[in-house]
């Protein structure tokens, strides 16, 4: 019990974290006892968790677990919002993403899916956890939409936050500099243009930055209902709203 105090104000911790704290010439047989008397769990090939010895549950949560898979993993998509509190749907996998590919793995009932990044900008830590930024986590969102949410799953999120930083989103999009993604950014926000108090200066952005001549669709899904948007140039829904207003499903 000597070192357990310290290892718990860590939360999550790899050996190297271990090691500046145990003061021993072999760490991993400290670890290794205090796995095999329930002090501590393995979450996977050298990462770790200190147990509640009251209620023993984990001292940590799946958020900060993906911040310590590697040194640049940060969490994305879903997870994202759910972390900020726009989203309130339980989710069974974690969305991460880090510039060094890392193995999935399962943990407590929990999948972490990796996200190739090459891309810092706009990843912060807010409460011990590395987190995009919202403007970020709703440019990456709309940028891999069918792989981290679908198009209803998105919109009721960005129908929930309060506020949003115009700048953040026009940096983060010069950051990628993808033709369509302005173009399908500028489409799904022009939907939020008063509630998120957007001004005709960013969807002038989004157009003078993309391609009159480019087309593409906004979602591989439901294409028999997707009609071309010329304002974007873009195959999209006729009207967003029935989307964001509706209980369930895209009929529009």
């Amino acid at each position: 019990m000597k070192y357990y105090s310290e290892l718990a104000l860590l939360g999550v911790f790899n050996y190297d974290d271990a090691k500046k704290i145990i003061n021993n010439t072999n760490p991993m047989k400290v670890l290794s006892s205090y796995i095999k008397k329930g002090y501590i769990k393995k979450i996977k090939h050298n990462l770790y968790t200190c147990v509640d010895l009251v209620t023993y549950t984990d001292l940590t949560d799946k958020y900060l677990i993906a911040t310590k898979i590697n040194d640049d993993s940060f969490i994305i998509g879903h997870t994202a919002f759910e972390f900020y509190g726009f989203y309130n749907q339980v989710f069974y996998n974690c969305q991460v993403a880090a510039l060094k590919k890392f193995q999935e793995f399962e943990y407590d009932n929990i999948n972490y899916e990796y996200f190739s990044s090459n891309n810092l900008t706009q990843v912060v830590t807010l409460k011990g956890v590395k987190v995009t930024t919202i403007e970020r986590t709703i440019i990456d969102s709309i940028d891999l939409i069918d792989k981290v949410m679908d198009l209803e799953e998105l919109l009721k999120c960005i129908d929930v936050i309060p506020k949003i930083k115009e700048d953040n989103l026009k940096g983060m999009l010069l950051s990628y500099d993808k033709d369509i993604l302005y173009r399908k950014v500028g489409y799904i926000l022009s939907y939020f243009k008063d509630e998120l108090n957007l001004s005709d200066d960013f969807f002038s952005f989004c157009i003078n930055h993309s391609s009159s001549t480019n087309r593409g669709r906004l979602t591989k899904y439901n294409i028999d209902k997707q009609i071309y948007i010329p304002k974007w140039h873009l195959y999209g829904f006729k009207n967003l709203n029935k989307i964001i207003k509706k209980d369930a499903g895209i009929d529009v």
